[in-house]
């Protein structure tokens, strides 16, 4: 649709690092306060999959952060798993299983083939994510980047575009 909002698509960890104000190199914690701000003024739509209201637990949260989560979990779109997404996350995982020697012997966890499925299947314009996973049995989803076994997908960290948007003090 010409002049819709671009669609950025967040996996579970983006939320997490703003809920829980993460030490993490501070172009990258601008990128998702901008895009936060963004989407509260509806200048762009944020997606998820309602995989990441299981992923994240209300006890990990930090104190009086539960409602704030909440809150903005309703000005998102939350897309639910049905049958498509589960079949192109099967799909999505099957694909890196046959390619394991390629990848060191990592496969594709079933939680970030759904988040990448909604993410195709919506067409979203990015794919934002810090997952890069060294070391783990999993793939890192960074690397992944273009070429999402055979789809279409730019993944990419939230990039601040607008730096003087955060008015945040950075952390010494």
């Amino acid at each position: 649709m010409p002049g819709s909002n671009p669609i950025y698509y967040w996996d579970t960890c983006l939320f997490l690092s703003w809920i829980k104000d993460e030490q993490r190199p501070s172009d990258e914690m601008s990128g998702v306060r901008e895009f936060i701000e963004k989407a509260k003024r509806r200048e762009i739509t944020i997606m998820t999959s309602v995989i990441t209201h299981s992923e994240l637990l209300q006890s990990h949260l930090p104190a009086g952060m539960e409602r704030l989560f909440t809150g903005f979990l309703r000005r998102i779109q939350n897309k639910g798993v049905d049958i498509k997404i589960a079949r192109l996350a099967h799909d999505l995982r099957d694909y890196y299983v046959q390619r394991k020697d390629e990848n060191n012997d990592k496969t594709l966890s079933t939680p970030d083939a759904l988040h990448l499925a909604t993410a195709i299947l919506y067409r979203a314009n990015e794919f934002h994510t810090f997952d890069r996973r060294n070391g783990r049995q999993t793939l890192g989803l960074l690397p992944l980047s273009g070429n999402v076994g055979g789809h279409k997908l730019t993944i990419c960290k939230p990039e601040a575009r607008s730096p003087e948007l955060d008015l945040k003090p950075q952390k010494k």
